[in-house]
């Protein structure tokens, strides 16, 4: 019996040892192209041993559910089925073998300037008629994939690592890979928000931001009274508060008449705008700062020393502290 018992244990031993030595460990072409359809066929889990902690479409896909996502679920959902069109061809790059280099022919589709564009219609729409065209950002942001998508093609260097044993696209190396897979949301991803900072006269600003970086803004203003004019001369008030501002890029002014109230507006593209065309308009000691974007901190700081009541809206449901 022990030798029956022993003869067991080497037959099982090398089975074992059979099965290890038939797992090979696989290309660095490989390991992008294992990745790429995991990414395309929407298989989370299969995509997870290849990228590390940091990565951003960790939070791209956790993003998609509603109860994480909110209202930007949606965002996520309609971009990421935009990105899955992806095609490509990866080929090792010979002779960089030990540095697990890839090269990585890519068509992607590009909604980066179609973002922009995208809010700064919502300014204008807001700024001409009022509604909250501006304040909602998820709708602003799908309304971007409206139209003709814009494919881009460009080749990329992937670099495959070997982390603690694992096969690992390390995310700083490989970020240009990442960011176009987040379809042009990563800047916005877990960072969008709509600031809202009313001062007591009623003048309130809505602060449009990724992160720290405000991106668009919009001041109303309601001036009591206009029941008293006649509404040919308030239009020409709108008109002449809108010429003032003419020519300005990424500035456009406007208003409507609401019951007693005239109510005049101020859009401001961020991505457009001038840093001299602020400081004509005598804007630059409330927003600017030392920083190379316009801060969402500093300003909302600012206003709040002022007076202001601000309330910021991210779109998306607390998640519970870990």
């Amino acid at each position: 019996m022990k030798k029956l018992a022993a003869l067991l244990t080497a037959v099982l031993l090398c089975l074992a040892l059979a099965g290890c030595a038939k797992e090979e460990k696989i290309s660095d072409e490989e390991v992008v192209n294992t990745f790429l359809q995991a990414y395309q066929q929407g298989d989370y889990e299969a995509m997870k041993p290849y990228i590390s902690d940091d990565n951003p479409l960790h939070r791209l896909f956790a993003g998609m559910d509603d109860a994480v996502g909110g209202e930007m679920a949606p965002v996520y959902r309609a971009f990421y089925e935009q990105a899955k069109t992806i095609t490509w061809t990866a080929k090792a790059v010979e002779g960089q073998e030990n540095w697990g280099t890839v090269s990585l022919e890519f068509t992607v589709p590009n909604y980066y300037e179609a973002i922009k564009a995208s809010m700064a219609a919502a300014i204008e729409e807001e700024v001409a008629n009022g509604g909250g065209s501006f304040h909602d950002m998820p709708g602003w942001l799908l309304k971007a994939l409206d139209g003709e998508v814009e494919m881009v093609q460009d080749t990329y260097e992937i670099h495959v690592g070997n982390r603690d044993g694992e096969m690992v696209m390390d995310t700083n190396t490989n970020r240009r890979l990442f960011i176009v897979l987040c379809g042009g949301l990563q800047e916005y991803m877990g960072t969008a928000s709509m600031t809202t900072c009313t001062f007591p006269d009623g003048t309130a600003w809505e602060l449009a931001a990724k992160g720290d970086e405000i991106v668009g803004a919009i001041c109303s203003e309601n001036i009591p009274g206009a029941s008293l004019y006649a509404p040919e001369d308030l239009a020409l008030v709108i008109e002449s508060f809108a010429l003032d501002y003419e020519g300005v890029d990424g500035v456009c002014a406007g208003g409507t008449v609401q019951d007693d109230l005239l109510i005049s507006r101020l859009g401001i593209d961020m991505w457009t705008v001038s840093s001299f065309d602020l400081m004509q308009m005598g804007m630059l000691d409330s927003i600017l700062t030392s920083s190379s974007w316009l801060s969402l901190e500093s300003t909302v700081s600012g206003f709040t020393r002022e007076g202001a009541s601000c309330v910021t809206e991210t779109f998306m449901p607390e998640q519970p502290a870990e």
